[in-house]
């Protein structure tokens, strides 16, 4: 192994938990949110949830190798949580607390 080959292996084991980390400020901005989430689009993140839903099902059964399947997942937790955050938003501008 050369010294690439272990820097670019290193690098990938540390970008898992980086993709992660930047899905928070997203994250934060949809929890402060107010207006329903409407500038979010959800098709959008519902496509890319499904495509890395795909992706980790692949790194799961398919191809085995364990920090692709952790990549993946992050990411898919990422967006996934973006994705049902402003789904809720969007349902409850629609569906207040105490209405009925």
């Amino acid at each position: 192994m050369g010294l690439l080959h272990t820097t670019v292996e290193r690098l990938y084991v540390v970008s898992a938990p980086l993709m992660f980390l930047a899905y928070f400020p997203q994250i934060i901005t949809l929890l402060k949110n107010k207006d329903g989430a409407h500038s979010t689009s959800l098709l959008t993140w519902f496509m890319w949830t499904l495509a890395l839903s795909i992706n980790t099902a692949y790194a799961a059964w398919v191809n085995g190798d364990r920090y692709f399947l952790l990549s993946t997942a992050s990411s898919l937790l990422g967006t996934a949580l973006v994705f049902m955050i402003a789904c809720y938003k969007r349902w409850r501008i629609h569906h207040p607390l105490g209405s009925v």
